[in-house]
C-alpha cells in the first residue's frame, strides 16, 4: 500500500512539474516576447496599446503567396492593429523571406521564429493561420482568413465570408465576440 502511495505521490509531483516547466516556457516566449524580423530588426511580439493580428506565413505556401495582397490591404485599412507575419522553423532563410516580402509587397513586419517558440506558445499548425491577439493578451480570433479556400486545393471563385476582418471589426467597436474556425493550409514544418 504504501508503494502504491507513493509511486502516486511521486507522479502527481512530476506531473506538476512538467506543467510548471511548460506553463513558465510558454509565459517566457511571449514575456521575453522579442523576435527579429528577415533583415535584423528586432520587435516585440506580445501587444503593448493595440490589438495585434499574427499571421503564420510560408514563403514557398501557394495560400500565403495568394493571401498576400489581401493582408498587405488588411494592413493598410486597419491602422489601429498591428500585423505581423511570423515564420516559425528554420526551412527559410532571411534572404528567402526577404525576396517573398519583395515579391509580393508586404511591407508589415514578417518575423522569424526559428525555435518555433511563438508558433508553439500560439498553438499554430500551418500557414496561413491568423489570430487576433486584444491588447489585453486575450484571443479574440483564430483560423482563417477567409472562406475562399474551401480544402487543399479547392477554393471558391471568391471569398464570401471575411473572417479576420470580421473579427477585427467586431474588437474594434466592442463587440469582443471571440471566434475560430479551422485553418486550411501548408503544415508548418517541424525543422
Amino acid at each position: 500500500m504504501s508503494r502504491l502511495f507513493f509511486c502516486a505521490l511521486l507522479s502527481g509531483i512530476l506531473s506538476v512539474h512538467t506543467l510548471s516547466a511548460q506553463l513558465i516556457a510558454s509565459a517566457n516566449v511571449m514575456s521575453a516576447g522579442r523576435l527579429k524580423d528577415y533583415k535584423g530588426k528586432t520587435f516585440t511580439v506580445k501587444p503593448a496599446g493595440k490589438p495585434v493580428v499574427y499571421i503564420f506565413l510560408s514563403p514557398e505556401c501557394p495560400l500565403c503567396k495568394n493571401y498576400a495582397p489581401v493582408l498587405q490591404e488588411m494592413q493598410r485599412k486597419y491602422k489601429d492593429v498591428q500585423f505581423y507575419g511570423i515564420i516559425s522553423g528554420r526551412t527559410f532563410t532571411q534572404s528567402e523571406v526577404a525576396e517573398y516580402a519583395k515579391d509580393y509587397n508586404i511591407t508589415f513586419p514578417i518575423l522569424m521564429d526559428t525555435d518555433k517558440k511563438v508558433a508553439t506558445y500560439l498553438n499554430a499548425t500551418v500557414t496561413p493561420e491568423a489570430l487576433l491577439i486584444g491588447n489585453n493578451g486575450k484571443e479574440y480570433y483564430r483560423g482563417l482568413i477567409d472562406d475562399w479556400v474551401t480544402g487543399l486545393g479547392t477554393k471558391r471563385v471568391k471569398a464570401t465570408r471575411k473572417y479576420l476582418e470580421q473579427a477585427i471589426n467586431n474588437f474594434l467597436t466592442g463587440n469582443e465576440l471571440v471566434s475560430q474556425t479551422t485553418p486550411i493550409g501548408c503544415l508548418i514544418s517541424n525543422y
